[in-house]
């Protein structure tokens, strides 16, 4: 592969002349009229202040990293990766004067580890450094170059496992009713449509699960109000699915649609520069969550739709497609929040101790029984069920019936 040259700009982005691009311009444009796009692909300026020996690879790593992010995420995730990793190298220029690959060794990893450990970094973060530095690695190996099979193999930190920490019931409608009353009270009309343009991203968010990213570059053209149907387009694992909105949620959008400030816009959110920027909404969501006194960010209220789903007795496995999960580890994390049937064990058990448990224990055994009677009536409607199992889950349904 020919080396690409890494130049110096002024901006905090380096671009490289060779792969900046060309505007075309119209035969009645004027080329003083023009301005030039800021190149995506551009590389942190940083990145001219490594070793040559260690920048034509990092450079070609970080190349090959972009092509499979989304393009409206790739400028973020090129920083934040050269970050990581030049945390990681530069301490190993600075502390064993590193200069070749085969110099590579583990009790480099635990100095380093030692190192940011005591400057309180927690291990969760350490661990994304030594993952993106054993990428590296196995890269360069696939270059051609040497690499000690130990730091192949490096392991990371034990790390706790905690749970999601969803919104109770309580604090997430404290807040549906702040900002409602941001938009009764509003004492303006730009102050109105924007209160309408939180509300409509607050259930987005909660009654839809989606992520900020997916909230802030939704299209026109991906909405259908009338089947309630939403198309997320390249998403986090650039993987386009699909999304459904309640009753509330679209009324919420035909709200937004008929008051928003740039008509003619292709996204649904706007401003002045585009579309709406993640950091404008958290900001917002800080706005009301200081209000209403409930601790909110864009990520817990996507976790707290994935918990109530799941308590409301929505299949694990439908939760991971429904919320774009690539791993269905990542979602049954949501089951350890929300678990109906470990629920209704405990109060079944806890009433053989406490006589005031009694009626919930028989309460949950009423709902578990109405969730199994309905995932047997869906699962009925499967398209080429085989018959042997039609007719078995016929016979399910009249045993619970009766």
């Amino acid at each position: 592969m020919d080396e690409i040259p890494v130049t110096p700009f002024s901006s905090t982005l380096v671009e490289s002349p060779v792969h900046s691009s060309t505007t075309w311009l119209m035969s009645d444009d004027h080329p003083s009229q023009q301005k030039p796009k800021a190149d995506i692909l551009a590389m942190p300026e940083r990145l001219n202040e490594v070793p040559e020996w260690l920048r034509t690879l990092l450079y070609r790593f970080l190349r090959l990293k972009q092509r499979n992010w989304p393009a409206k995420t790739v400028q973020r995730s090129t920083r934040q990766l050269f970050s990581r990793l030049n945390h990681i190298t530069s301490f190993f220029i600075q502390h064993f004067g590193w200069w070749e690959w085969q110099q590579l060794a583990p009790h480099w990893l635990e100095d380093y580890i030692d190192a940011r450990l005591r400057e309180g970094m927690s291990p969760g973060t350490i661990n994304w450094d030594l993952i993106n530095f054993r990428a590296l690695c196995q890269f360069v190996v696939e270059e051609g170059y040497e690499v000690p099979k130990a730091i192949l193999k490096l392991k990371v930190l034990d790390t706790p496992q905690r749970l999601p920490r969803p919104l109770s019931s309580e604090q997430v409608r404290r807040l549906e009713r702040g900002i409602q009353k941001a938009i009764a009270e509003a004492k303006t009309e730009s102050g109105s449509m924007l209160a309408v343009r939180d509300l409509t991203c607050f259930y987005l968010l909660w009654h839809c699960g989606l992520r900020i990213s997916e909230v802030c570059s939704m299209r026109l053209i991906d909405i259908d109000l009338d089947a309630r149907k939403l198309l997320i387009h390249n998403s986090k694992e650039r993987k386009d699915r699909i999304a459904y909105m309640s009753d509330t949620a679209a009324l919420a959008v035909q709200q937004h649609l008929a008051i928003r400030p740039d008509p003619n816009s292709i996204y649904l959110f706007t401003t002045q520069h585009g579309a709406l920027h993640p950091r404008s909404l958290q900001r917002r969501l800080v706005h009301y969550s200081r209000q209403c006194g409930v601790p909110v960010t864009t990520q817990r209220l996507r976790h707290t739709f994935a918990s109530q789903m799941l308590a409301s007795g929505m299949p694990v496995s439908s939760l991971q497609r429904y919320l774009g999960h690539e791993n269905l580890d990542t979602t049954m994390i949501y089951a350890e929040v929300s678990d109906p049937l470990l629920r209704q064990d405990y109060y079944q058990g806890i009433a053989t101790l406490d006589s005031g448990s009694v009626k919930l224990s028989m309460s949950e055994s009423g709902l578990t029984h109405q969730r199994t009677l309905r995932k047997l009536v869906e699962e009925l409607k499967t398209p080429g069920l085989e018959q042997s199992r039609h007719d078995e889950i016929l016979d399910l349904i009249l045993a619970n019936i009766r």
